[in-house]
């Protein structure tokens, strides 16, 4: 580990210490009276068919793809709570030994520090920060899959912080600052995986937002929001990136309202391989609240990007398009149900976390049912559609298109207040055209696990 990544651990531990220290100083007895303290631990044993994410076809020398796996893991955190602030704080350890590949055996570290102050009556602080040292592959969310190829020791350091100041009942001004640091602290050794590589040198992506909220009247409402991002590479060129979103509301009643959205996506890059962007939406909306157990929120709309943002050898007629969606939950005294869908054109594309024009559509489902006061049962499934057709990369090989599917189902079982069991199965699924005949392309993963976790207040 460089002397530059241990002084980003560092420099989170000093911010956690300078922090507390400012929100708890003077009287130190008082201050920790109503801080709790606590303590977790948890072990899983879990079967992965594809450690490395590995595409069909293709093998490591002296490598196994599937292995069964022991992650063993302990953490403190401390909560507190008062009249103007909020403060959460944890930091876990853990270990991963691998039965076949004992090489790829690591150690992990996550932590997060959650605060939420009152400064005065009408205005609020808060910082948000996550640390993670991590060899896994991957990471999700409902309707998008990064994917980092193999698996290469990382830290990613997350922080925001901002400023909420209200001036009417719902009328609000927000200012934030965000600051993301992607760290890999080694390679992927022999055998590794060349698509690892493409895209995954360091990085850091910071930048200001703003948001205003003002309403009219009880009826009729604004809501502007504005974010401008940079990112700097240690081998590619930097980007800069500007979002800007206007929105207008009618609110007919307090369970039924209609939006108008229009934004402007830009991307500004100095990277060979991609061009400028500039992708235009317009997007009308309803929320509907039909009783305290449903919801719904359906949108539609179009998007557009200016055909002369790129040469007109790399240019396709596949500038604009639909954009909309839906989320409706559904919520009953022994279920919950969340079902999404979105479509539309963004700038950005799963794979090798590259940047360009790349419309999308995704769908996700969560179902959560309650057999008794102590067994959960869950099933998730998610299915998303991308491609990226305007870059130097596609007029070679062709448009980058890219399927993933996720499904999990499983159970969580309260034995005891502080004792918790969780079986569950995970199939993952990528299809790729990406750079075809050059980067192996697509993957299927398996992973079966059964976890014991503990929890314990100390006060």
């Amino acid at each position: 580990m460089s002397f530059r990544k241990i002084g980003y651990l560092l420099k989170s531990v000093t911010i956690w210490v300078v922090v507390t220290g400012f929100l708890v100083g003077g009287n130190i007895p008082r201050a920790w009276a109503g801080w709790i303290p606590y303590v977790r631990a948890s072990i899983e044993e879990l079967y992965d068919s594809n450690i490395f994410l590995d595409p069909d076809g293709y093998h490591r020398p002296g490598t196994n793809k599937s292995d069964f796996r022991t992650n063993i893991s302990s953490g403190i955190g401390i909560r507190h709570e008062s009249q103007v602030q909020t403060i959460s704080g944890e930091y876990v350890f853990n270990y991963s030994f691998f039965a076949n590949n004992s090489d790829q055996n690591y150690a992990g570290h996550t932590g997060h520090l959650d605060i939420d102050r009152e400064l005065s009556e009408h205005l609020k602080w808060y910082l948000k920060e996550s640390l993670s040292v991590s060899e896994e592959p991957r990471t999700d969310s409902y309707d998008y899959v990064t994917v980092n190829y193999g698996r290469r020791r990382n830290l990613n350091n997350d922080v925001k912080t901002g400023l909420d100041y209200a001036f009417g009942p719902e009328d609000s001004v927000k200012i934030y600052y965000s600051d993301r640091r992607l760290d890999y602290l080694s390679g992927g050794g022999s055998g590794e995986d060349p698509r690892a590589r493409l895209g995954s040198d360091d990085s850091v992506t910071y930048g200001p937002g703003l948001e205003i909220t003002y309403w009219f009247d009880i009826h009729n409402g604004v809501i502007l929001t504005y974010d401008w991002t940079r990112t700097d590479y240690d081998v590619r060129a930097s980007e800069r990136r500007d979002h800007l979103t206007t929105s207008y509301i009618y609110r007919f009643s307090p369970h039924t309202s209609v939006y108008l959205n229009f934004g402007l996506d830009y991307l500004d890059t100095k990277d060979p391989l991609l061009f400028d962007y500039k992708i235009y939406q317009t997007t009308v909306g309803v929320n509907k609240i039909f009783s305290p157990s449903v919801a719904l929120e359906v949108y539609g709309g179009f998007y557009y990007r200016p055909s002369g943002d790129v040469p007109s050898e790399f240019d396709s007629s596949d500038n604009k398009g639909f954009s909309g969606g839906l989320i409706l939950t559904y919520t009953q005294e022994v279920w919950h149900l969340t079902l999404k869908g979105d479509a539309g054109a963004r700038i950005e594309y799963g794979d090798y976390n590259n940047r360009g024009y790349t419309p999308y559509r995704a769908v996700s489902l969560d179902f959560v049912y309650t057999f008794n006061p102590r067994l959960d049962g869950f099933i998730k499934a998610a299915y998303h559609y991308e491609k990226s057709p305007d870059t130097t990369i596609a007029l070679v090989a062709g448009e980058n298109r890219r399927e993933t599917y996720d499904f999990s189902t499983g159970l969580d079982y309260k034995i005891l207040p502080w004792l918790s069991a969780k079986s569950y199965y995970k199939y993952s699924e990528e299809s790729s055209t990406s750079v075809k005949g050059q980067i192996p392309s697509g993957y299927k993963d398996h992973i079966f696990s059964i976890l014991l976790s503990a929890s314990y207040d100390w006060l």
